[in-house]
């Protein structure tokens, strides 16, 4: 049998196609328009985005700010150091992501503005916006392309993933792994502003001087942020502790949001055929084969994670403000069955956590695809 991986890993990250062409996305895009005029809402620009994101950005300052001027006991500082990863992690779900998309507002500028929110939680949002926007957004779940499925052999995440023996315990340690995501974002901004790709597959744009000002300056930001004020305040060594707790707090939040929403047995993780290699399938629908929402009831969830559980959603519309996603699921269920596509959703968190779970163990012990439907 032919060893896809092998092949893949020699591809550029650029250079997959999707052939086959339906009127799913253009129906889609068509019915979302015409709900959005008929009911009067804003695509972009929503008024109560703006309220959102000064409490996002409240939250954030606020309890920097205790965290460093409340004089609180080590205990209390602890879970301030939690408590603010928390925060960091609902800026980037909601102010950062959003922007990066373009979808907070109709006017570039504004967007731009907000996007720096990515250089202030110390990721850079150059680098983001290529690997998250182009790699993961186009490429979903295909192996050696979609950089969200890449651990430098830490974790199997794929079934194009060639097996080791680690990976039998993947499902204990990748709680682990997942915290160091933090970590791995910085290193990755790195490598790419010093040898532009972060691995063979994915080589990053070049930055322009703009770029370079605004990825170095966003790093002096977020140092400063970490390090250079509470060291006015903490002894080096409650400073690096606390540095570690929040790095690995956010890492954790961020990736089992993010790895909720493609990494189940409800996902499917396609391979390209052929040469030049391509997907046999439109754009649109292999988004939402390759995604599952879940928990769309739980409003309070939603409005933390910036309507990522609407992944399916995001992925088909991410110029759209997030807010308007709970509104639109109907619609994109409604076209899904419309054209025989499954759409996959885990009613709650919980429904999707297992899923993922097992799905890790599946990926551990086996070394061929794995495909289960979520439970309505």
């Amino acid at each position: 049998m032919l060893n896809t991986t092998q092949v893949i890993e020699k591809l550029p990250a650029r250079s997959v196609s999707f052939t086959r062409k339906r009127d799913f996305q253009k129906t889609l895009n068509k019915r979302v328009a015409a709900y959005l005029r008929e009911n009067n809402l804003p695509g972009r620009d929503v008024p109560a985005m703006y309220l959102k994101t000064v409490v996002s950005l409240a939250w954030w300052l606020g309890a920097y700010l205790l965290l460093l001027l409340g004089r609180f006991p080590t205990w209390a500082n602890i879970l301030l150091c939690i408590f603010w990863a928390i925060s960091i992690a609902g800026v980037g779900f909601n102010v950062m992501h959003d922007s990066n998309h373009g979808g907070y507002s109709d006017r570039p500028w504004v967007n731009k503005l907000f996007s720096l929110s990515a250089e202030l939680l110390g990721m850079s949002g150059f680098r983001w916006r290529t690997k998250h926007n182009i790699w993961h957004h186009t490429f979903t779940n295909i192996a050696g392309f979609d950089d969200d499925v890449a651990t430098f052999g830490t974790m199997r995440l794929t079934p194009r993933e060639p097996w080791k023996p680690l990976y039998r315990f993947q499902t204990w340690y990748f709680p682990l792994v997942y915290s160091l995501v933090g970590f791995d974002f910085i290193l990755r901004d790195f490598m790419m502003v010093l040898t532009g790709k972060t691995d063979a597959n994915h080589v990053y744009p070049k930055m322009s001087p703009a770029d370079q000002v605004i990825f170095w300056a966003g790093k002096v930001s977020f140092f400063t942020f970490m390090f250079g004020l509470p060291l006015l305040v903490f002894p080096w060594w409650q400073v690096l502790i606390g540095f570690f707790i929040v790095m690995l707090s956010v890492g954790l939040v961020m990736s089992i949001v993010f790895q909720l929403a493609h990494i189940s047995g409800a996902a499917d993780f396609p391979v390209p055929v052929g040469r030049p290699p391509h997907i046999d399938n439109e754009w649109a629908v292999h988004q939402v084969e390759t995604t599952a929402d879940f928990a769309p009831r739980n409003w309070l969830l939603n409005f933390y994670i910036g309507g990522l559980n609407y992944q399916i959603e995001h992925h088909l519309l991410p110029h759209i403000c997030h807010l308007n996603y709970p509104r639109l699921a109907p619609i994109v269920r409604a076209t899904c069955e419309e054209f025989g596509i499954r759409y996959n959703c885990y009613p709650t968190w919980r429904a999707a956590f297992a899923a993922h779970v097992k799905e890790l163990r599946l990926l551990g012990n086996e070394k061929t695809e794995t495909v289960e439907q979520p439970a309505e």
